[in-house]
Parts: C-alpha cells; sequence; structure tokens
C-alpha cells in the first residue's frame, strides 16, 4: 500500500496547510519524513521523503534556492513543507518558480505548527504501510507456497496470480508458445510495426513492460508485464500478466515476485521429471532395438509406458551427423548444453509425427533419434512413401529451427513384431551408412530401396572395389577428365533406359544424333559391345561400383 503526498494531505496539522507550487506531482510516493537541519541536506538524501523546513539553514553557501529546488526534485524527494512566520514571512517566489519548474510539491505550513505533530501522524501512515504490505506479503507467500508444496502447477499458479493483481495471465516456454493461460484470447501477441522501447521495472527479475497487439481482442494495443523465468543459468520461459484491466501497481509485485519464483520451481520440476523419463524411455528403448526383452523388468517397463509391441512397426532412423561440431559452434550464443539440443530436436520431429499418426516411440540413442512407426490397418497411410515423406517433413523442421545441422534418415524393412525391430534397426543403420555414400547429405533412404547397393557395400566393407570395375570402363573415365567428355554419364542415362538411345537422348536434354555420335565414341574408347547382355550387366555393376568409390573417397 503506497501513502502519496495528496494522501497526507489529509492527516493531522496538514490538513490545514496550503499546496502553493508542484501541483503535478501530489502522486509522489512517500518514503519518510524529515527536517532540514543543514544546508547540506540534500546529500545525504535518499528519494521519497517529505521534508520539513522553515527556511532557518537556507540553501547553503555558493547555492541560490533555484539550485536547491533542482537538487530536491533530481534526488526524487517527494514533497517540501514550509513553515512561515517563524524565519519567513512569505515562502520565497524565487521556490514557488523553481518547484512548479521541476516538479516539487511545495507545502506553505502556519508558523505556529510544531513539525513533531506532522512528523508522528505521518510516520503512523508510513509504518501502518509497511504493516499492510508485510501483512500481505505474508499472505501472499503462504498461497503460494501452497501451491509450490503440493505440486499444483501452472494453472492454479496462473488463476492465483490473477485473482490477485486482477489482470490475466500466461505463461510461454522459452519461444513464446503457451503453456498456460487464463483467458485463451492473450495466448498469441504480435510486436506493432513501430515497437516501443522496453521499460525495465525490476533489476531482481528483468521485469520489463512492453505494449504489443493481440489478434484476438479487437483494439489498439495492450501492455504486458513480461518477468524471464530463469534456472539453471538458463532461460525457461517467460510469465506474463496483460495490463487488461488495469495498470500494474506496486503491490502487485509483490505476489507477481512470488508467482516467478513458484513458476521457476514447476518448470525445475518439469525439467528433472523430463530428465527422468527421458532417461528411463531411452534405456527401455536400447533393450528393444538389442532385442533383451526377456527378462521380466523389461516387460514390467514396457507395460509401464503402454507400449504395445506386438504390432508391426518401421524403424526410422534420424542421424545427427555433425551434432557436436553444431554444438560447439553455437554454444555461447545459445547457451544450451548437448542434451537440451538433442530434447530439442525430438520434440521437434515429435510435433510432426503426432500430425500424422499415434501411438509412435520415440527416444534417443547418441546422436541419432530413434523412432518406431506404428503400422495400422490402412495401407496408404503407411506405405513407405507416405513415411518418406513425413520424415522429409520432419527433416526441414529440424533444419529451419538449426540452419546448420545436417540430419540424414534411414528407415528399416518392416518389423513384424519386437523380436523383429532389431532387424529392422540394423537395416536401418545400413540404410543410413549406404544411403549417405551414395547420395547427398540430408538424405533419406530406405533399406528396401538399396538394391544390389546392398552386396555392394558389404562387399566395400571388406574389399577395395577398384579392381573389380570394368576396363572399359576405366578407359571411358580416364578419356572424359582428358577431354572434359560426358562419355560416362551418357553410358549409364542409356542403361538406366534399357539401351534406348531416343529416351536417353530426352534424358540427357541432347539431340538423338549427339546421343548416337557419344554411343560410338563409348564403344570405340571402351571396345565394348553395348548389344551384349552380360556386357551390359557387367558396366551396370561397375558404374555402381564407381558410385560408391566416389561417394566414399576412394580410387
Amino acid at each position: 500500500m503506497e501513502i502519496t503526498v495528496k494522501d497526507l494531505l489529509k492527516v493531522g496539522p496538514l490538513k490545514t496547510s496550503q499546496v502553493v507550487a508542484g501541483y503535478q506531482k501530489l502522486d509522489n510516493i512517500v518514503k519518510g519524513v524529515t527536517i532540514i537541519e543543514a544546508p547540506d541536506i540534500v546529500n545525504w538524501l535518499s528519494g521519497g521523503e517529505l521534508l520539513l523546513t522553515s527556511l532557518y539553514s537556507g540553501p547553503g553557501e555558493g547555492l541560490d534556492y533555484r539550485e536547491f529546488i533542482h537538487k530536491m526534485a533530481t534526488k526524487e524527494v517527494s514533497a517540501l513543507a514550509i513553515k512561515v512566520r517563524r524565519f519567513v514571512n512569505d515562502i520565497p517566489a524565487e521556490i514557488i518558480e523553481a518547484a512548479n519548474e521541476y516538479g516539487l510539491p511545495v507545502i506553505e505550513l502556519d508558523g505556529s505548527v510544531r513539525f513533531v505533530d506532522i512528523m508522528y501522524p505521518v510516520m503512523e501512515q508510513l509504518f501502518n504501510s509497511q504493516v499492510v504490505k508485510l501483512k500481505y506479503y505474508k499472505d501472499v507467500q503462504e498461497r503460494f507456497t501452497t501451491l509450490a508444496l503440493q505440486c499444483e502447477g501452472l494453472a492454479a499458479i496462473c488463476q492465483t496470480l490473477e485473482e490477485l493483481v486482477g489482470n490475466p495471465v500466461v505463461v510461454y516456454d522459452k519461444n513464446f508458445k503457451c503453456l498456460h493461460s487464463t483467458n485463451s484470447q492473450i495466448e498469441r501477441f504480435e510486436e506493432p510495426e513501430e515497437f516501443a522501447l522496453r521499460e525495465n521495472l525490476n533489476d531482481k527479475f528483468s521485469y520489463y513492460r512492453q505494449a504489443v497487439c493481440y489478434p484476438d481482442l479487437d483494439g489498439p494495443c495492450i501492455p504486458q508485464v513480461v518477468v524471464p523465468i530463469q534456472a539453471f543459468n538458463q532461460l525457461k520461459g517467460y510469465l506474463t500478466i496483460v495490463e487488461l484491466n488495469k495498470p500494474i501497481v506496486e503491490m502487485d509485485f509483490i505476489s507477481i515476485e512470488q508467482a516467478a519464483t513458484v513458476t521457476t520451481l514447476d518448470m525445475v520440476k518439469r525439467f528433472a521429471v523430463k530428465e527422468v523419463e527421458y532417461k528411463f524411455k531411452n534405456d527401455l528403448i536400447e533393450h528393444i532395438l538389442s532385442g533383451e526383452l526377456s527378462s521380466t523388468n523389461a516387460q514390467e517397463r514396457i507395460n509401464l509406458m503402454e507400449w504395445d509391441l506386438n504390432r508391426p512397426y518401421y524403424v526410422v532412423l534420424f542421424d545427427l551427423k555433425n551434432l557436436d561440431a553444431y554444438h560447439v559452434e553455437h554454444r555461447a550464443q545459445q547457451k544450451m548444453a548437448l542434451q537440451s539440443i538433442k530434447s530439442e530436436i525430438t520434440s521437434t520431429i515429435s510435433g510432426v509425427i503426432k500430425t500424422r499418426t499415434r501411438d509412435f516411440i520415440i527416444g534417443n540413442k547418441v546422436d541419432i533419434i530413434v523412432l518406431l512407426w506404428p503400422v495400422g490397418t490402412n495401407p496408404q497411410e503407411n506405405s513407405l512413401e507416405k513415411i518418406k515423406k513425413i520424415a522429409k517433413q520432419a527433416q526441414e523442421q529440424v533444419k529451419k529451427r538449426m540452419k546448420k545441422l545436417v540430419v540424414e534418415v534411414g528407415i528399416g524393412d518392416l518389423a513384424h513384431g519386437a523380436e523383429e525391430i532389431p532387424r529392422s534397426y540394423k537395416e536401418a543403420l545400413d540404410a543410413l551408412s549406404y544411403g549417405g555414400m551414395i547420395n547427398n547429405e540430408s538424405s533419406i533412404v530406405a533399406f528396401s530401396e538399396l538394391g544390389v547397393f546392398r552386396i555392394l557395400c558389404k562387399f566395400a566393407e571388406r574389399n577395395s572395389l577398384e579392381e573389380f570395375i570394368p576396363k572399359a570402363l576405366l578407359k571411358i573415365l580416364r578419356y572424359d577428365k582428358e577431354n572434359e567428355a560426358e562419355l560416362l554419364k551418357t553410358l549409364e542415362v542409356f542403361l538406366e533406359c534399357n539401351g534406348n538411345a531416343s529416351k536417353a537422348a530426352k534424358e540427357l536434354f541432347i539431340h538423338y544424333k549427339t546421343i548416337l555420335y557419344r554411343l560410338e565414341r563409348i564403344k570405340e574408347v571402351g571396345q565394348l559391345d553395348l548389344e551384349d547382355s552380360k556386357n551390359r550387366l557387367e558396366l551396370e555393376m561397375g558404374l555402381k561400383m564407381l558410385h560408391l568409390m566416389d561417394a566414399s573417397n576412394l580410387g
């Protein structure tokens, strides 16, 4: 409860006093009362005082009344009360002019008034105000402490704060996504085109006030008081009070401070619970992928998570190729732990998947996000192409949030039950490994699409492919390098078109006669018979080997 100069004009002898200057500042807050007993009193003021004087000591050596009043206003003195007909008959005009200019209320007191008769009732009012404030603080603290001890959560915190401050309340996460609000119309806001500077309100919690527009509310911009919520030296969210019904006053900040503390505790609790769930779930996924599900403990944990492993699943892996390098580069900027980045990526992918299917299982294994995609009765919803399309959308969402992070996707063949999930997981790993060799970064490869590459890649793990490449292809490759030609590419497209020169010409966007000329050059350089089916099979296999060698920096 705040006491203003206007309030004190209704107390004791001040009721019969007269304001002679500084009328515009009668709402100044009074925090204390003192007597001017020395000219240098201004040097000892902290702001908010009601000063009593008879002008006996004057402004001091080297100062005039104008400078004296200016110093008081600068020190944020609440008001100056001057007793007349004691040492001065009238308040000097210089004081009145300066007080009007600098906004310092000046009160004229009768000479018969004793300062003590003013000080006692003023101090009583101030003490009563402090008692009221302390009682209010105690009541508010008890309410929010009860909420914290009973783990009531954000809904109860927001509702309680709204009751106390008389304005709607919303809590956002660090990306301004609404976690809870007491009014759905304030969940979304937009910054106006000419955005006003933030007004800092409190250093302890970095409160600030800003005016924003709410699309769901018709009318002009509305001020909001924002309290950043921090824990573990990281920004976790924002507690926001919208001044929709009335402005926030000083007493409201007692409630806001308590609500901010309890909100921080709630978010820390959420973080701790999430960490435990994260480890529990990932340990269980590790058991599923390794096929270690025979123990009673594993089955109990699966039942606790309510996972149905008797249905078919596709294993989809999102490999975060350069996560460590990305974390090092962005650590100072984002102040995020490596685990926090993984959690955010998992949450982003999960958000995309939620819009397409239910009952999926998602977790982390080192730098790989593991997704078990459940297969239902609708073939179209569970087709490989559909899953690849959704995986692409998830990949793009991660890329949008973390632009330099490389995410590759591998998909195993369908697992018809828990016992087949390890096999599908191994296939998804192979798809990641071999897909990355064949395609560019950010690839999405299904194991079933690798075809003959599965055999070649397995072979390439143990042997050098160069000695198995047909000599004819090596001659053509050498010719292309020496003559800057495209015979190898022409041959590859020609074989993909099943030996149809006309179709190959269209694929290459060249004239039919041009491809005939190139095919003749290919036959001459490689000494090849392209009509021989055995030659063509050997060439096709050799071209795939060349792709693997190029992609993996061999040869």
